[in-house]
């Protein structure tokens, strides 16, 4: 079983290696913004941000793991940009809008960590990685693979416009909401580290970075 799947992943990597090369190059771009971003914001917007970083830092180190809203928050935080792409994926127009989500997950990140390093240095690396790496392990590839499937379908559907289609329709839908199901799952699962894990490493390095 976990061999007939490697082989179908190495398969469909094969076959859309270009959209996979696609889909990363925005996604490293808007890393790349993000942290450009974090860097060039002015000193009193970055005070500000750093009182509230400081105040959160509180808030969780002394908030008990797996509290209800936050689980709900960064569950639902996770399935809204696996939502955004399935629905995206659905329309022949929706391309552009597709990396441009990716686009936007990369900025977020990239402002995440630039900015810690930025008011913290090398202690805002450290803390970044901890508590910023676990739950992406499993967001990032899912954007990914759901960016890249999102496309794919939209290809499809421009592709059946100017000539005849050879495959049903609705057995391709069905295969692409499955496989973006499985990435809801993974983003979901994201959600839990993030919720029940993230918080106990934040607990252990907030003494340290603050």
């Amino acid at each position: 079983m976990r061999f007939w799947l490697k082989q179908v992943f190495v398969d469909y990597f094969k076959q859309k290696w270009f959209l996979f090369l696609f889909v990363t190059v925005f996604l490293g771009a808007g890393i790349f913004f993000g942290a450009l971003a974090a860097k060039t914001i002015g000193i009193d917007q970055a005070d500000h941000l750093a009182g509230y970083l400081n105040g959160f830092l509180e808030k969780v180190a002394t908030a008990p793991p797996g509290q209800q809203v936050y689980f709900r928050y960064n569950v639902l935080n996770n399935l809204y940009i696996m939502l955004a792409l399935y629905l995206l994926g659905l329309t022949a127009i929706g391309i552009p809008f597709v990396l441009v989500a990716v686009f936007s997950r990369g900025f977020i990140l990239g402002f995440t960590v630039g900015f810690l390093v930025r008011v913290k240095a090398f202690k805002g690396f450290i803390f970044a990685v901890i508590t910023v790496l676990p739950h992406n392990l499993l967001v990032i590839p899912a954007v990914v693979m759901g960016g890249v499937t999102a496309l794919s379908f939209s290809t499809l559907l421009i592709r059946r416009r100017f000539r005849s289609p050879k495959t049903s329709l609705k057995s391709q839908l069905g295969v692409y909401t499955a496989v973006m199901l499985v990435l809801c799952l993974a983003a979901g699962a994201a959600g839990m580290i993030e919720t029940y894990i993230t918080p106990v490493f934040i607990k252990t390095a907030a003494a340290y970075i603050r």
